[in-house]
């Protein structure tokens, strides 16, 4: 098309596809390996279906390749991804912990998918994940779709789910329906570093009444140093500290009277307790959608020690869920209350 409507011209070589415009711009087809983009500048690129796309090729050959351009554009597009997609669960990740957080930034993230947690086979959730129906798509596509015997492919390529989390640890739509405004202030607050230390995230729990316990995020951050600053602000508000031995061992001295060591010993004694707080409606949340995210793609296993959350089998990071059953766990404990004391001496 760019060859007979715009006056391109086309070299179609092995290793060589390229189309140079009549403006000497060029089209050019790289492979997706990092070593394809060393000695390029484009101001331009396009990546499709980037769920099979490594992240050295994007973090470390293509967008690297674009600095020296004044006004670059990287355009990934993609249906969802599994648990190897690094680096779009990397981007996605960051189009989500923006959202929350309210701000604008240099990342545009834009998704067409079911509300994480619904019943996929419910066809009325279907349009949401095709925006192409009615025009190059009709539903009974989809219907035939649905009967392929990989479900698993059904629900990656045509509604844009990431597949593990058909095995999620909870029943789906059960968690976006515990939403509240606010929780007040105190309780427990639970750290955790993502597997690759790439972000460091907070979640806060507190009992709201003697029946019911709500979490939300305190923070999402991509430093150790920010989120130190974080701990040090919501510490004095908290009556404890939950870290991971390797956060614990680098926590700062006054924090010595409220931080408690957490890890998978106790995530295997608490999972099953939290999701059945879940169950009950006995936990509500504020409804980051980050959070939605974690806890509906989380994976649970069961082992010989009991049931437990899986980070290797969950399609992308879990550490805000990891979080809250840390956090809402060790606030539902029950409280030894003291008496009122009166020593004498004689």
């Amino acid at each position: 098309m760019l060859e007979a409507k715009f006056g391109a011209k086309a070299k179609w070589s092995y290793g060589r596809n390229e189309l140079t415009m009549p403006d000497g711009s060029m089209w050019l087809i790289q492979a997706t390996s990092p070593a394809a983009f060393h000695g390029r500048s484009p101001d331009l690129i396009v990546v499709d279906e980037i769920w099979d796309v490594s992240a050295d090729v994007i973090f470390n050959g293509a967008i690297p390749s674009q600095r020296a351009r004044r006004n670059s554009l990287a355009s990934f597009w993609s249906t969802a991804g599994t648990e190897d997609s690094k680096a779009f669960l990397k981007l996605r990740e960051e189009g989500l912990a923006q959202i929350d957080r309210g701000e604008t930034g240099r990342l545009y993230m834009a998704e067409w998918s079911p509300p994480a947690g619904v019943d996929p086979t419910d066809e009325v959730f279907w349009p949401m994940a095709n925006p192409a129906l009615g025009h190059t798509l009709d539903m009974d596509t989809i219907r035939d779709e649905s009967k392929s015997p990989d479900q698993m492919s059904f629900l990656r390529a045509s509604l844009n789910i990431w597949v593990s989390s058909a095995h999620s640890w909870v029943n789906p739509g059960a968690f976006e329906k515990l939403r509240i405004e606010a929780v007040p202030d105190g309780g427990v607050l639970a750290v955790d570093s993502s597997m690759d230390e790439s972000s460091y995230v907070g979640v806060r729990a507190v009992k709201i009444d003697d029946t019911k316990i709500g979490v939300t995020v305190a923070f999402v951050v991509t430093s150790l140093a920010d989120m130190w600053e974080h701990v040090a602000r919501i510490a004095p508000t908290v009556d404890q500290i939950a870290l991971t031995p390797s956060l614990e061992s680098l926590a700062p001295l006054d924090l010595e009277r409220k931080k408690t060591t957490v890890g998978y010993s106790e995530l295997l004694t608490h999972t099953a307790t939290v999701r059945s707080f879940i169950n009950e409606r006995r936990l509500a949340h504020t409804g980051e959608q980050q959070l939605i995210e974690h806890v509906n793609r989380a994976v649970g296993v069961r082992t010989p020690q009991g049931f437990v959350v899986s980070s290797q089998r969950s399609p992308g990071p879990i550490t805000l869920t990891r979080c809250m059953i840390w956090a809402a766990a060790l606030v539902a404990r029950p409280q030894r209350k003291t008496r009122a004391a009166v020593a004498f001496r004689m």
